[in-house]
Parts: structure tokens; sequence; C-alpha cells
């Protein structure tokens, strides 16, 4: 293992030796951008996320809630736009908070139990009531804040007078109104909406429609005056949205004749918000193919009386009104009468219609004339064009009026500038990504130079080396022979020494 990392090592000892100063300048600079990227991604992803752990606080309990934070060792810092509002990182924001709490801060925030403890025999009951006032109104205000898309909520409560006069005419209600701040710029729905509103009407024991809630950008989210299910911002937004709706439903069915942009659609929805309640009570006989129901009870009384009391009959009272005819006689009297009770069928309905019914539609269409054949609108074709639209609303159409008028095809300035906006700026971006890829080409293709002089310069290095090799081998044959001629001389010139040589050798 030390000797592969010793010759990695080495090689790229030998690389950097033979590379030239101006690629070790741009080798340079490449790993510093990328040691520097690195570290750049490294800290935000590691960087920890602040969320708002109190706010509006007071510098009171500034300084006592960031002192325990800095015991705590928790990193803390307050907000840019806010230096009351005090930021801790997202995974100890729970922590602190019980910490927090367990200590008793922050002290403001009031609650019941700093209203008990802070009750005392010389405390009177106005003050006793002002001070749970202000503690219910402060819980409330933590309740609202924990419900999702609530940053934090503020209640205020105006709490009627109790007074001792039983005969009073103007009594005045408890109201209360609720100020939220949105987490996010997402509209509060209404059903969070009336929960906050029955939430606070149910604590304080008073109306629902005497509480008032609004949010951090002066919307109104109530109207009390309404027995309707929708605020007055909802019903706008439901009946812009059926008209929006209707519009571009009927243009682009429109189009498919007259061709596109040659179309404009307006219409007007009317859109009943009340709610309705309709109780019926039905009553018919139980007998089928019968007007008379079924006897539950009969009573019947029959009176007669013929001459004097003692043919009175019985149950009937004596002395009744004798009649004296002329011939003497006595007159004859009779009374019947008859009591039927029927038993019928009762049929109690309720119908609730439920609010946001389209009432009726009114559709006006506008038709560019250059659209038409012979460039005219006939009477015939506005009356086709108006059954059309009738029945591709489907829903109660009172009046469609077609027109037709040549249109102005001409862009407004705004809309130009616009275009030559995108167009300046899909130029920009094509001379930039074609800049991109001529650098590419550019580095690629010196890259291949580079590599290609690098190829003929190791060429012409072994070259060199083996010419080198051969003239060594040469020079080295050559003073071989040198050195040959000269032995030869020397036994020619001096035999005897040679012999005595040899034979000196011989011997050892």
């Amino acid at each position: 293992m030390g000797e592969t990392i010793q010759q990695m090592k080495t090689q790229l000892n030998d690389y950097w030796q033979k590379t030239d100063k101006n690629k070790k300048i741009k080798l340079g600079i490449i790993s510093g951008l990328i040691i520097v990227g690195v570290f750049i991604l490294i800290f935000f992803l590691t960087r920890p996320k602040y969320e708002v752990l109190y706010d509006n606080l007071s510098l009171k309990d500034m300084g006592q809630v960031t002192k325990k934070l800095d015991e705590m060792n928790i990193k803390w810092k307050t907000a840019d736009d806010n230096e009351n509002t005090i930021l801790v990182p997202s995974e100890v924001k729970n922590k602190a908070k019980l910490e927090l709490a367990s200590e008793g801060l922050p002290k403001e925030g009031y609650g019941f139990v700093d209203a008990f403890n802070d009750s005392s025999w010389t405390m009177t009951d106005y003050e006793k009531k002002e001070r749970m006032q202000y503690a219910l109104q402060n819980e409330l205000s933590s309740t609202i804040s924990e419900i999702d898309g609530i940053e934090s909520a503020t209640v205020y409560i105006d709490e009627k007078d109790e007074s001792a006069f039983v005969l009073e005419d103007d009594k005045k209600e408890t109201t209360a109104s609720v100020f939220i701040k949105k987490s996010d710029n997402k509209p509060i729905p209404v059903d969070k909406v009336t929960a906050i509103k029955n939430l606070v009407a149910s604590s304080i024991n008073m109306d629902e429609s005497q509480v008032s809630v609004i949010d951090d950008s002066g919307k109104l989210l109530t109207d009390n005056g309404n027995d309707s299910n929708y605020l007055m911002t909802d019903q706008y937004d439901i009946q812009q949205n059926i008209e929006l709706k209707i519009n571009e439903s009927l243009r682009r069915f429109l189009e498919n004749v007259f061709g596109y942009g040659n179309v404009d659609v307006r219409a007007s929805a009317k859109i009943n918000f009340d709610s309705e309640v309709t109780k019926i009570v039905e009553f018919s006989p139980p007998i089928e193919d019968s007007e008379e129901g079924l006897i539950r009870s009969m009573e019947e009384i029959e009176e007669t009386m013929v001459g004097g009391e003692g043919n009175i009959p019985v149950g009937v009272d004596g002395n009744p009104p004798d009649y004296e005819m002329e011939d003497g006689g006595v007159s004859r009297y009779d009374k019947a009468s008859r009591v039927i009770n029927n038993e019928l069928n009762e049929i109690n309905r309720e119908i609730k219609r439920a609010p946001g019914q389209v009432e009726g539609i009114t559709v006006a269409v506008l038709i560019n004339e250059a659209a038409l054949i012979d460039g005219e609108m006939t009477e015939e074709k506005r009356q086709e064009i108006s059954e059309l639209v009738t029945a591709a609303t489907g829903l109660d159409t009172r009046e469609v009026r077609v027109s037709s008028q040549n249109f102005n095809m001409m862009k407004e300035p705004e809309e130009e500038e616009e275009e030559s906006n995108l167009t300046k700026w899909i130029l920009l971006g094509a001379g930039l990504v074609s800049a991109i890829i001529g650098f590419i080409i550019y580095r690629r293709k010196k890259r291949k130079d580079e590599e290609m002089e690098l190829e003929d310069l190791e060429r012409a290095l072994e070259e060199e080396i083996e010419e080198e090799t051969r003239v060594q081998e040469l020079d080295f044959e050559r003073e071989e022979s040198e050195m040959k001629t000269q032995i030869e001389e020397f036994i020619e010139k001096k035999p005897e020494a040679v012999t005595q040589l040899l034979r000196s050798w011989l011997n050892e």
C-alpha cells in the first residue's frame, strides 16, 4: 500500500514538473473554485433554519429571555424587521419554549395563574375582573396562534357592563375583536374563521355574531350583518370565478367557428348567497282515491218533540217551548246533529336552499367583423349565435346580446414593451448559450492541440534518445576497434614480453 501511494505521489510530482506555468495557474484557479464551491454548499446545507420563538417582547423580557438562552447554549438572533422578535434554530424551538416556560418567561405573557397569584384582599372587584379579562385575552391569543397558518393573534374583549337597572333601553352587548397575523400569504379559510369565532364566543358566553376577525392585510374576515355562510370577500371571489369560467368557456366555443382572437365574451351572473329554509305541511286522505279519511270519532245527537211534556225523550231538557196552532193543536219539534272526526295523513317538509345559487346570467358577445362572411352580421346569424350561447351556458340565461365590430389588433405599449423585453432576454440567452458552446469547443480544440503537441514532443524526445543510444553504440565500437589495433601492434613489437605475460597468467 505504501509503495502504491509513493508511486502515485511520484507520478503526480513528475506530471506537475512537466506541466507548463500557464497550465499550473489554470489548475490552481479551478481547484480553488471547486474548494470554495464545496465550502459554500456545506455552509448552506448545514446552516440552521431559524424560527420565531417570541415576538414583540418588551426590553425587560428580551434581556431575561436572551440571558436564559445563553445559559442553555442555544443560538439566537433578532429578526431583521423587528428587534423585539427572537429567532432560534427550528430544531430547538420547542425545547427552548419548555425551558423558558418552566422559568416563567416571558413574564409579560399574563395568564390565569398570574391573575390568581396577583390577587390580594386589598384588590377591588373591578381590578380582579379586569385582570381576569386580560388573562382571558392572552389565553385566547395563545390558543389561536397554535392554529396552522396563523403566526400570532391578539384578542380584544369589550365586556358589557352589569347594570343594576332592569328597565334599560340601550343595553350594551359584549363584543370581541381578533387580529390575526398570517404565517404565509395564503388566505385564512372560512372554516378556520368560523372556528375562531366559535372559540371566542363560547369562551366569553356571547353570540358569535359579535366577534370580528381581521388579518394583517386589513381584510375583514367576518360579515356579522349577513346571515349567509359566505363572507363578503368570498361572495365577490365566487361571482368573479363563475363569470370568468363562463367567459372562457364561451370564448373558446365560439373561436372554433370565428377563429382565435376574433371573439370576446362578457358574462354577468346574479348569485343569491342567502340561505333559505321553507317548511311545508301537507294533509292528505289515507285512502287512495278518496276525499274522506279514516273515521277517528263520531258524535250524533237527535231531538224530537210531539205534543206536551210527556212526549219529551229521555235526556232532553224539559219545558221545551210550545207553539200553539190556529186549530188549538201543539207544534212538532225535531233536531239532529252529527260530528265526525276523520284521520288524515300529515306530511311535514323542510327544504333548505344552499347559498350561492345562480339565479340568472346576462351575456354580451362581440365578434370581429373581419371573421364574418362579407363582413356583415345578419339577423339570422345573430339569432343562431344567441341560441348557441343560451344552450352552452346551461344556466338561466336571461339576456344575450350579440354585436360585431372591427377589432383593433394593435397591441398595447405595455404588451409591446413586454414582448420587446422578452425578445431581448431570448437573444441574450441565445448569445450566452452560444458563447458557452463556443468556449467549450475552443477548450476541446485547444486540449486536442496541446495533446498533439505533447505527442509530437514525446515522439521527438524518443527519437532523440534513440539517436543518442545509436551514437553511443558507434563510439563504443570505434573505441573497441582502436584498442584491438594497439594490442596487435604491441604484440608485433614485443612478442617476448607478451609471451612472458601469457605464461604468468597461465601459471596463476
